[in-house]
């Protein structure tokens, strides 16, 4: 009869035992699934409606830690604010979720939101930290980037193969990068339509990669400004201006020095000489006088 009872009482410590491991999990997924809104003031305000309402029935050591709590959270925004403004990545949204976790392994799914000037993008990858010896290696098992960048077909071939090679830090490095001088392209192309506004128009808008240049006297005529962006899968930027032309058949026959068939040649040669913004400005000129 002892003994039965002794099976007995093992069996409902061990079933307990297995209760308490599965909730314990349950919880570290939940606390890990939280979506962190990484807005400026947003965990401020989140931590104040927590606590504000409770912060008549604390005690003082209570009180304290709310407070240290909260010192913590701004002091981690105001990074999270000089951050932003060194590498020019702001991150809206973050979820980690747990979806293995052993004595020497532990698999967690990362999703992150956010944007670089005008590039939106997520970033879902798969973190694996396993334990070896003394050692924890930390390595990048899947990863996958949406972006709206169909428009970019350097870029997107960039991202497949950062995919590819699991490559996040290349990811980010270049997304800064591209970022820049996408702005340079929009910023120069803009300050030119609003300088000269009966030669320069944008066809595609000031994001676009092309700015053409009509003379107002001669009807046809048209000079186009092609403003491309290399990104090789190593993460280059190369900025890529090529001047072509659009001129009537009647206006190429006229032209019996090839002015007109040179001007993409010449173009470079100023580019070199001048750069890029000089250059534009030197054939909007001739185009305009």
């Amino acid at each position: 009869m002892k003994k039965n009872l002794e099976n007995v009482y093992e069996a409902q410590i061990k079933a307990l035992q297995q209760e308490i491991a599965a909730l314990q999990g349950q919880q570290d997924t939940n606390e890990r699934e939280i979506a962190m809104n990484l807005a400026g003031g947003r965990m401020q305000d989140a931590l104040l409606i927590m606590t504000g309402h409770q912060e008549k029935e604390m005690g003082k050591s209570q009180r304290d830690v709310t407070a240290h709590l909260k010192t913590e959270i701004m002091e981690m925004e105001e990074d999270l604010i000089r951050q932003t403004k060194i590498n020019g990545i702001v991150l809206v949204n973050c979820c980690v979720k747990t979806v293995e976790k052993g004595n020497k392994k532990m698999v967690q799914q990362h999703r992150l939101t956010g944007h670089c000037s005008f590039l939106d993008f997520q970033v879902e990858f798969e973190l694996t930290d396993v334990q070896e010896d003394t050692t924890l290696v930390r390595t990048i098992t899947d990863l996958n980037i949406v972006m709206d960048s169909t428009e970019f077909k350097d870029f997107s071939n960039f991202v497949s193969g950062v995919e590819d090679k699991r490559d996040l830090l290349l990811f980010f490095r270049t997304l800064r990068r591209f970022s820049d001088r996408c702005e340079d392209r929009r910023r120069t192309f803009q300050h030119f339509q609003e300088k000269y506004p009966c030669v320069v128009s944008l066809p595609g808008g000031c994001r676009a990669e092309v700015m053409q240049i009509k003379s107002p006297k001669l009807a046809g005529c048209a000079l186009m400004i092609y403003w491309s962006i290399e990104v090789t899968n190593e993460g280059d930027i190369t900025p890529k201006i090529d001047l072509l032309t659009k001129m009537p058949e009647q206006v190429l026959e006229m032209d019996s020095r090839k002015v007109i068939e040179k001007a993409p040649d010449s173009f470079q040669s100023l580019l070199r000489i001048l750069g890029a913004e000089a250059s534009i400005d030197t054939v909007i000129q001739s185009v305009a006088v």
